[in-house]
């Protein structure tokens, strides 16, 4: 209990500081929040939440940038990672190293560097999660997944490009601090908040139910106050897509000498994926000031988000062609010429006679259905917080919290293959799309194939307990008014835990598909997309609800994958002081500097086969943040700093292997994490209410940044009863990358309500240390872009409002970057933007209707290998469609 007598007022104040923090963070406080000047946020409608994020932006001392929600549960965008997409210098990503985009944004991205160097925190502190697609679990990413996160909780969103000192460690690139409306802050004494919506999907040609509700409550002295906020969203996605599946080399000896030594496509495939997303969970906070000087906060939250999805991939076989039936090496010619551009063939075709006499052993059509009824992810936390104004000069404050997260899904391929029948082949159109050549293959020919099946059971657990400790101290010294410490330490752990799937007696004859279990897929279901030279053609299709019972009759899990398995924990201790300047009424800022020492004990197959291995690293984080008064509304601003994000976990341990192709993503435990020194200047001039022009440049330098190198690694072929074979991997090394860059940015409410806003970042990221066996090695045709720089992206918006009607336009976009490596070759992400739209009409003060709609544009989104004739895939996930009512009282 704090001492509130005479005697405990009589405590210095330095006394009461050192003694606060041997307290370990028993009375916590929001230091992360200082960062932007603490008020009230009271904003309603489009140019009300413009003036409040200007506002914020304009008085802080670092450079920031502000998103505010436009009223209680309603920020600009349905989802957090939408609304910072439209945030100059922010890029967000759908999708992992190489499977392309599932239709909602999941992660940030900052200054165009990945995102496992934004670290991502909700009122100042970590908030763990998962992911619930196997690849992405298994890679044990850092970064918060925003699946798990409504935009209806956020009243605003605070982007910190620069670091300063009382800023948690982790981000490299910058920080995303996600902040939720304070019981205490609300106007009123009772206010409720409810919206109900149904979003429609233009490619699932679904309807889905979402409802939010949120009541907070505080007494009439303004000393007690709790928020509670429920959530239940569902949404079905669904994506088209046409992918390479298998990219190969046509032999020395090849039947064809044109095409010998040539890149061909051994499995084109017509992709159907569908999801359905239902995310349900709360946030309750209760705030009290037991007295005056004293504030304590509670916070709690849970979220969960099923996932089960289904990925029919519908692949046009060329693999005995290419390599002889049952794989004998006997390759045998094209049925009439071939197309080759470079060196990949764009067009063959073998026809039902392309093997003479005898086909036997040869299929036309594999189709897999990977099943992931279970998939699921979810995010906690529980989090204090107090802040004690000691006196007039001594504030000291303080957190803790626990947080954790899970990801799980069970990933089994159901394959079937269809009788060589007519014969197969493929064509590839400029736009990337394979365009299906199998006759008859609209029909599954039961030929005596078998069932094939693949799978695993994956399941990843995230889990941190935190405290810290902070205190500001106010100084009679006018250039430096106060001074800001801290201690913060962190117990980290990270578990991956792997198990194979063995199949019943059974389970692999095909006789024992039903008729009824036998379809197509719908039409049109490729959108305007050429699938095969016959009209109407329709691939053939085994149902969803078919493969979920073969899977729940023959499949089980229940032995350890122990090479892709891991645990890791680690502990972080930081301490930080920091200055704040203002050496002149126009001149302030702050000056300080973090010091980290973080401790790793990684348990894991690692190289050699050595069973765990412990590393510890010290960082110093020093930073300069000045913001200059320069003339009536031009502000400039200056930032120093050097920051730091720790490798994935995934990256430190674990491997992602690929049993079909032998390829994968290795790990290293020896790697050391990412440093950057960054330098940003910036001139922002606010020449009106609701206005504001930008302009400025950045540049970082980076050590460790994270690159691939490339080897052949013996593995387990888990398809293949742990026969030991080999594995074409691609695995993490430390290397050095330069990143420099602009950005511009306009914004300003017109007349009439009607306003606009733009903005512009260019960043050039490379890597500057040569890698003799990776992508960037020094040889002709190398490609040196960091991992996921977009050198252009942009964003145009406009809204109009008045009392009644309000609407908001917007589009998004970003160039073509490097998503990831797989078995030594780069992935690339093509360029890609997204058009919004929301619309609001007020009936009054208590009902708002509102109609939104996402991705508009419904673009192609391909992914490529380096050599761009490799198409890895290309998809459309199709427009949503959200329309709903709004009560406030």
């Amino acid at each position: 209990m704090v001492d509130m007598s005479a005697a405990g007022r009589r405590m210095k104040p330095i006394a009461a500081a050192v003694a606060l923090l041997v307290m370990g963070a028993a009375l916590p406080a929001q230091a992360q929040q200082a960062a932007v000047k603490e008020e009230v946020v009271v904003v309603t409608g489009i140019r009300a939440s413009l003036q409040q994020s200007l506002n914020q932006k304009k008085i802080a001392d670092s450079l920031v940038e502000v998103v505010t929600a436009e009223d209680v549960g309603k920020m600009p965008d349905k989802n957090v990672a939408d609304s910072l997409a439209r945030v100059p210098g922010v890029t967000t990503t759908s999708a992992g190293s190489a499977e392309g985009s599932f239709g909602e944004n999941e992660h940030v991205q900052l200054r165009g560097l990945s995102s496992q160097l934004t670290l991502t925190t909700l009122n100042g502190h970590t908030v763990s999660s998962g992911d619930w697609y196997g690849p992405n679990i298994s890679s044990g990413g850092r970064s918060v997944s925003y699946t798990v996160l409504p935009s209806d909780l956020v009243g605003r969103i605070v982007v910190h490009k620069s670091a300063q000192a009382d800023l948690i460690e982790g981000g490299a690139a910058g920080t995303v601090d996600i902040q939720t409306r304070k019981p205490l802050e609300f106007k009123q004494n009772l206010t409720t908040s409810l919206s109900a919506e149904a979003a429609y999907s233009t490619a699932a040609k679904s309807t889905d139910p979402a409802v939010t509700a949120l009541l907070n409550w505080k007494n009439a002295d303004n000393t007690f106050g709790v928020l509670a906020q429920l959530f239940s969203q569902t949404r079905k996605l669904q994506r088209a897509g046409s992918e390479g599946v298998w990219w190969d080399k046509t032999g020395a000896n090849y039947a064809d000498p044109a095409l010998a030594g040539k890149n061909i496509s051994l499995l084109s495939g017509a992709v159907l994926f569908e999801q359905e997303r239902k995310r349900q969970g709360g946030y309750i906070e209760a705030q009290w000031k037991p007295v005056g000087n004293v504030t304590l906060d509670l916070s709690g939250f849970r979220s969960t988000v099923d996932a089960k999805n289904y990925n029919t991939n519908y692949m046009a076989s060329t693999i005995n062609a290419a390599t002889g039936p049952g794989g004998n090496g006997n390759s045998v010619k094209p049925s009439g010429p071939a197309t080759v551009s470079g060196n990949t063939i764009t067009s063959v075709f073998y026809d039902k006679n392309a093997f003479g006499a005898n086909s036997s052993g040869a299929y036309s059509v594999i189709e897999d259905v990977a099943a992931r009824p279970d998939a699921k992810t979810d995010s906690t936390f529980v989090n204090f917080d107090a802040k004690w104004v000691v006196d007039q000069d001594l504030t000291v404050s303080g957190k803790l919290g626990h947080t954790s997260g899970s990801g799980r899904t069970k990933d089994v391929g159901f394959e079937v293959q269809s009788g060589w029948n007519q014969g197969a082949g493929y064509s590839l159109t400029p736009d990337g799309i394979f365009v299906l050549n199998v006759p008859g293959g609209d029909k599954f020919v039961r030929a005596g194939g078998g069932i094939g099946g693949w799978g695993s059971y994956t399941e990843s657990s995230d889990k941190e307990s935190y405290g810290q400790a902070d205190g500001e101290l106010k100084l009679s010294f006018d250039k430096v008014p106060s001074i800001k410490f801290g201690l913060r330490y962190a117990k980290h752990q990270r578990e991956l835990t792997k198990l194979a799937m063995t199949l019943g007696a059974g389970s692999g004859d095909d006789a024992q598909i039903p008729d009824s279990a036998v379809g197509n897929y719908g039409s049109n279901w490729y959108g305007k997309l050429p699938v095969n030279p016959t009209p109407g053609f329709s691939p053939f299709k085994i149902s969803n609800d078919y493969v979920a019972s073969w899977v729940a009759k023959y499949a089980t899990f229940d032995s350890h994958a122990p090479q892709q398995e891991y645990n890791i924990k680690e502990n972080a201790a930081a301490a930080y002081l920091m200055a704040t300047l203002q050496p002149s009424d126009a001149v302030s800022g702050n000056v300080g500097v973090r010091v980290v020492r973080t401790e790793m004990d990684i348990r894991a197959f690692l190289p050699g086969g050595k069973p765990n291995y412990e590393q510890s690293f010290q960082d110093f984080l020093p930073s300069l943040n000045l913001r200059a008064d320069l003339a009536p509304g031009l502000v400039g601003r200056f930032a120093l700093n050097r920051g730091m994000s720790r490798p994935d976990f995934g990256q430190l341990a674990g491997n992602d292997l690929s049993d079909l192709q032998h390829t994968g993503v290795g790990s290293n435990p020896f790697l050391k994490p990412i440093r950057s020194n960054n330098v940003d200047a910036t001139l922002e001039w606010y020449f009106a209410p609701k206005a504001m022009l930008s302009a400025g440049l950045f540049a970082s330098k980076l050590k460790g940044v994270i690159a691939y190198g490339h080897s052949v690694l013996p593995y387990a072929d888990a398809a293949k009863q742990g026969a030991i074979a080999n594995y074409d991997i691609s695995a993490p090394l430390n290397t050095d990358g330069t990143l420099t860059g602009f950005n511009g940015a306009y914004e300003q409410s017109i007349w009439g309500g009607f306003g606009v806003s733009a903005n512009y970042t260019y960043a050039d990221g490379k890597q500057t240390g040569k890698l003799a066996d990776g992508t960037c090695n020094g040889k002709a045709g190398e490609d040196c872009s960091l991992y996921g720089t977009s050198k252009n992206s942009y964003n145009v918006g406009a809204f109009y409002e008045d009392e009644r009607f309000s609407a908001r336009v917007g589009y998004s976009h970003r160039s073509t970057y490097k998503l990831g490596n797989r078995g030594g070759s780069d992935y690339f992400q093509s360029a890609n933007g997204s058009l919004n739209v929301s619309l609001n009409y007020t009936f009054n003060k208590s009902v708002q209707f509102t109609l939104e709609a996402q991705n508009l544009n419904d673009p192609l989104l391909t992914v490529f290998k380096t050599d761009t004739t490799q198409i890895a895939g290309v998809y459309k996930n199709g427009k949503t469609v959200y329309g709903g009512v709004r009560i406030k009282y």
